[in-house]
């Protein structure tokens, strides 16, 4: 059936937006996931050591594992509640499966997320502009720096990315699938609100669903599409919505009282607290070029198909031509889902560009209309369509492999911040069975990450995480203060490091923290750490018990 057309800027009725489905089909979802297995694949656990962010989902996951207790992360034993647990759940599923959690088994929810978002892509570009565009637009999401990135992290910016794809997928099919009450129109329509529920449960209680609500409803006021509107008034499905996004908060708040509301209270009101004081954000002369940085290399691109796509959006037609208005539906959604979640990003006192890609997920299919646009000039000048498929396909293959490859080959020889972990992996070795370790700040690590649950030093996941055991938290002397050969006394939180005859004390400071741990006892340097940078040269040592006559006799020092 021919799609009607329309050539102004009329009310697109629920009617002339239904259009007639179109699958992406088994070869091109295949190609799809060949594509995304030599992007995110390749060394995906050997890149680069762990970030800090991605070690508090590490080595939350292993403590919940090896505690048993799922309800909610730890670090170090204390409380980890700043985010939601999904991520930490994936993780601690694959590693109950294969027996443990390491760098691989970390990442790999992210790289499924990836995965899932690519098909999502394709799915939504095929529904309005055809199965070719949309294994291009696939494509081009797999190939894009945000996506590969992001793909190899663990951490939960890419599982947001990709349930808001499908929620926007699955409003979408809901609106086109069947008759009014459909079964299918009915799963698609429960799948929404399940969706829309579980983003809560990724990077914060309600961030996901504000953002994508925000798009759906500037599409639905754009649109004037009273049939998507009626379609979203299911109380049964908020209420389910609601129960999911709601059940881990309520319980957290039930075990740990208003610390842990006191928390996500924080983290909201500091964000957009006009002089921030927990978080810190980037100017906004890096967020913007941050933004399109992380499309490349098809920023340029998709700024052409995002152009002729606002062109179609606003006045409903083509210069001198019409235009399906399914067509004008889809870039008019397309447009919703982009710009209201950055307007509403960028009215934030925090912004960091990697909170944006979420909403960068239109610029693919922006980018595949642009290469769809290009192609059409390149055959009219006369170039063969088949050998433009042919190049087009050798092109995405060569890109995806160079990405896996650049990732596994190359990054791990760029990774300066990775000997920090080959030092505490050294040093875990080097420790005997069972032997207590201190890990001593004297500037806590640029400032501690408070929390009501006690104050986290920020590089503590990936020092529990390559030591392999636990470790207490020792706050010590300052930068500037005295020295004890100045008069100044042993700082208190030290004293309890003072070893046993029977118990040595293995612990991991500073150089400049010799003159503290000389008073404690005989200290020996067993493992020297790397000269990463100026301030977090750290090295192993063994604090022993001295003879007992030198023993008496600091205990008599006055300025012990």
């Amino acid at each position: 059936m021919e799609p009607r057309r329309t050539n102004d800027s009329a009310s697109l009725s629920a009617k002339t937006v239904r259009a007639p489905m179109r699958m992406t089909g088994p070869v091109r979802v295949v190609c799809l996931l060949a594509i995304s297995a030599a992007v995110w694949l390749p060394g995906l656990g050997t890149w680069e050591r762990l970030s800090y962010h991605e070690a508090f989902v590490a080595q939350g996951a292993r403590e919940m594992l090896d505690s048993g207790e799922w309800s909610y992360p730890t670090i170090g034993g204390r409380p980890w509640l700043e985010k939601p647990p999904l991520p930490w759940w994936l993780v601690v599923a694959i590693g109950r499966a294969v027996g443990g959690v390491d760098e691989t088994v970390a990442r790999l929810p992210s790289a499924i997320a990836a995965t899932l978002m690519v098909l999502g892509v394709s799915t939504f570009a095929t529904r309005y502009y055809g199965p070719g565009l949309g294994l291009i637009a696939g494509a081009v999401q797999a190939t894009t720096a945000w996506s590969a990135l992001r793909g190899r992290l663990a951490e939960a910016d890419i599982l947001l990315a990709a349930l808001v794809t499908w929620t926007v997928v699955a409003f979408d099919r809901m609106l086109v699938e069947g008759s009014e009450e459909g079964p299918v129109r009915r799963r698609w329509r429960w799948a929404f609100f399940v969706l829309l529920g579980t983003m809560s449960m990724v990077k914060g209680i309600g961030f996901g669903p504000v953002l994508t609500i925000a798009a759906i409803a500037s599409a639905i006021v754009w649109r004037r599409d009273g049939r998507a509107l009626r379609s979203l008034m299911f109380p049964a499905g908020w209420i389910v919505s609601a129960a999911i996004a709601l059940a881990w908060p309520i319980a957290m708040i039930a075990r740990h009282g208003t610390s842990a509301l006191s928390l996500w209270i924080l983290h909201v009101a500091d964000r957009l607290a006009e002089r921030p004081s927990a978080f810190i954000g980037e100017p906004w002369w890096e967020y913007v070029p941050g933004v399109f940085a992380q499309a490349m290399p098809w920023a340029p691109i998709a700024v052409v198909g995002a152009w002729h796509s606002l062109r179609r959006g606003v006045l409903g037609r083509l210069a001198g031509g019409t235009v399906p208005a399914s067509v004008v539906a889809g870039d008019r959604l397309l447009w919703a889902w982009s710009a209201a979640p950055l307007v509403l990003l960028s009215m934030a006192t925090i912004k960091n560009a990697h909170y944006a890609i979420a909403a960068q997920v239109p610029w693919s299919i922006w980018a595949a209309l642009g290469l769809a646009r290009i192609s059409r000039k390149l055959v009219h000048r006369g170039r063969s369509p088949e050998r433009l498929k042919r190049v087009a396909s050798v092109g995405f293959a060569t890109l995806a492999i160079l990405y896996g490859m650049g990732f596994s080959l190359l990054a791990p020889g760029l990774d300066w911040r990775g000997r920090e972990g080959a030092f505490y992996e050294t040093a875990g070795r080097r420790l005997p069975p069972g032997a207590p370790v201190a890990l001593l700040y004297d500037d806590f690590d640029r400032n501690p990450y408070e929390s009501p649950f006690g104050a986290v030093p920020h590089d503590l996941g990936v020092r529990l995480f390559y030591l392999r055991r636990p470790a207490r938290v020792i706050r010590g002397r300052r930068p500037g203060d005295e020295t004890p050969a100045e008069g100044r006394s042993c700082p208190p939180a030290l004293r309890v490091l003072r070893p046993t005859s029977e118990a040595p004390v293995y612990l991991i400071a500073r150089e400049r923290d010799r003159p503290d741990l000389d008073r404690l006892g005989r200290l020996e340097l067993l493992e020297r750490g790397p000269s990463t940078r100026f301030d977090r040269e750290y090295h192993l040592f063994r604090l022993a018990a001295r003879p007992m006559a030198v023993a008496d006799l600091d205990e008599s020092d006055p300025t012990r």
